[in-house]
């Protein structure tokens, strides 16, 4: 009975292997953007936890401090167009990263989540920053108080939550594994 020969083993595909890496790292930061982002608080009393979805679509609501009721605040509704880029960004990356050829959809898809992590980080730390500390407050309440506005900017804290750093780690994981892919693409 003849044998066949065993054929030496393949070396495994590192570069597949680093582009799978690179879209799971994408989907997850997709998924990310369900937790929440930024808290926003007041006096030490949360008054708002802002997630993704939740920039993305308007759907931001407030706890009013007097009542424990959450509310829609004025001039809620308001979509966050840099977190739907990102979004908008992160998809095409994965998208890239199927259609293109490995080298070129490695490099388009590392520069799409890059561009999604710059765009995060510009709403979290600067465009929510400035929207709340120059954001309407009522000004005859807090003059009746004592109080100008300014304190108020004081008193008020922004943190970042979780689900931003998460979000923010899972794209640079992909931009790496992308680049990686890239320089093992023959």
């Amino acid at each position: 009975m003849a044998t066949e020969p065993i054929a030496p083993a393949q070396p495994n595909d590192r570069g597949a292997t680093l582009i799978n890496l690179a879209r799971g790292a994408k989907v997850l930061a997709l998924l990310f953007f369900f937790l929440p982002w930024v808290t926003v608080s007041c006096a030490g009393q949360e008054l708002a936890s802002m997630s993704g979805y939740e920039l993305a679509t308007g759907s931001v609501s407030v706890t009013n401090p007097m009542t424990g009721q959450r509310e829609t605040p004025p001039g809620a509704g308001e979509r966050d167009l840099p977190v739907i880029a990102a979004a908008a960004l992160i998809a095409l990356a994965l998208v890239a990263s199927f259609l293109l050829a490995r080298g070129f959809g490695a490099l388009v898809a590392a520069g799409g989540a890059a561009a999604a992590a710059a765009l995060v980080a510009y709403t979290v730390f600067h465009r929510i920053p400035g929207k709340l500390h120059q954001g309407p407050t009522p000004a005859g309440d807090a003059a009746d108080a004592g109080i100008n506005q300014q304190q108020i900017a004081e008193m008020i804290r922004i943190e970042q939550a979780i689900g931003f750093w998460l979000v923010l780690a899972a794209l640079i994981a992909a931009v790496a594994f992308n680049l990686m892919a890239r320089s093992r693409t023959p």
